[in-house]
């Protein structure tokens, strides 16, 4: 009997804890973070949120990992349907407008400009083209958390036994580069010089690059633009006019380990597989992407931001703004970009020790950080996701030959529209 009562007594402490709500034991109030960085990137946000946890005195963060980002947007919304979503948690521009037009976040610049907000010195000192990626008509409502950019990827070895100085720069430089890395051996090709994969990302690599932007000034699609035709007939080009390159549908860093391809696109981040593929084998290395002409001079950036949900008490939304205006200040944002390869969200934090010492022993993420003033983003609206689809589409379609750049685009544009209206 005593036994089972001390059990009882147990049980009713910790079903009374969990009725405290949003403050723990030691007085913190807690709140729930939802992620979608598994392997080294979660152990790298682990580490920040454990370090956090020690330090503040007032708030506890219960860092949840809830798989890839497509099961962390079924659990969001799940969330919202039962009117019990996390506190905060990682989303992508296209979900923010969903929810913010359902009056499920609050906006950043409520704390921003609040009295523990941002200094006009250290809001300047957030990458320009990374906050207005995280504005909704003009009002901010997300902080930039995991951003990224798109580099080139290339065979160091292959270019010098090719005799070729660097990386190329143009398009053009692109095709004669990728003509020269090319090797044939009779009618197999042994080696490509270039990989290319059917997708909306890889094609706004040359689209932004040939002057493209997603809308036009009427806020249409505008993917079937001169710029976007030029850019998808040059992929298609490299494909089967100059036959330089291959499409992959998945990812490419395992055939440039397995040297069947010498260059490739990809997100920083993704260098750290490129890292496992090579494994050693021959050296390579990262630089800008080429451009069709430089004044056009730009990459898209990936990625998501941290949003603070509304149903949260105040409490805990004031508990949420803390541990972001912690994770975004310049020693945190730089162990996050070492620790990942994402990109620091704050200029200053280029300048700090210990980042120059990691560009001195990684060159290679340096790479993606010079276009950092070149960045371009997605539109925000709810419908960019299904459009992502409509445009990546096309692309497959151009690639397999079953349609004209311009039928494919147009095709994809008008669907997209359709989608807005």
């Amino acid at each position: 009997m005593k036994r089972f009562m001390t059990v009882l007594l147990m049980a009713t402490i910790v079903l009374a804890s969990l009725a405290i709500g949003p403050q723990v034991a030691a007085g913190k109030t807690t709140i729930t973070f939802w992620h979608a960085m598994g392997a080294q990137l979660g152990k790298t946000l682990e580490a920040l949120v454990d370090e956090f946890n020690k330090q503040s005195p007032d708030v506890y963060v219960k860092a949840e990992y809830q798989g890839n980002y497509g099961a962390l947007s079924q659990k969001i919304v799940g969330s919202l349907v039962a009117r019990k979503p996390p506190t905060m948690a990682q989303v992508y521009g296209n979900w923010a407008d969903e929810y913010i037009s359902g009056n499920e976040l609050v906006p950043i610049q409520k704390f921003v400009k609040g009295p523990n907000g941002l200094s006009q010195l250290e809001i300047d000192d957030i990458w320009d083209g990374l906050r207005a990626g995280c504005m909704f008509d003009g009002v901010w409502y997300t902080m930039p958390f995991n951003k990224s950019v798109y580099v080139l990827v290339y065979n160091e070895t292959a270019l010098q036994e090719a005799g070729i100085d660097g990386p190329p720069k143009s398009w053009q430089e692109l095709v004669n580069t990728a003509r020269a890395l090319t090797i044939r051996d009779g009618d197999k090709t042994v080696r490509y010089g270039f990989a290319l994969r059917p997708n909306i990302d890889i094609f706004a690599c040359f689209f932004f690059n040939a002057g493209g932007s997603w809308l036009d000034s009427q806020g249409k699609v505008a993917v079937n633009s001169p710029a976007g035709v030029t850019a998808l007939q040059f992929m298609a080009d490299l494909l089967n006019k100059y036959k330089v390159a291959y499409y992959v549908p998945g990812y490419i860093d395992a055939d440039f380990g397995a040297g069947k391809v010498a260059m490739y696109l990809t997100t920083s981040p993704g260098l750290s597989y490129t890292e496992n593929s090579v494994a050693g084998k021959f050296e390579w290395s990262a630089a800008p992407l080429p451009y069709m002409d430089a004044k056009f001079r730009s990459t898209p950036v990936a990625g998501t931001d941290l949003a603070i949900f509304s149903r949260a008490s105040a409490a805990e939304q004031d508990a949420a703004w803390k541990f972001i205006k912690w994770l975004v200040e310049p020693r945190q944002t730089a162990r996050w970009a070492m620790g990942t390869s994402y990109i620091p969200v704050r200029k200053s934090a280029m300048h700090l020790e210990i980042m120059k010492k990691w560009f001195a022993e990684h060159p290679r993420d340096l790479q993606s950080l010079q276009q950092l003033r070149y960045v371009k983003y997605d539109p925000n609206m709810a419908a960019w996701n299904n459009i992502r689809g409509d445009v990546s589409e096309a692309v497959e379609k151009v690639f397999l030959g079953k349609a004209t750049p311009k039928e494919a685009l147009d095709a994809a544009a008008a669907k997209a529209n359709s989608r807005i209206r």
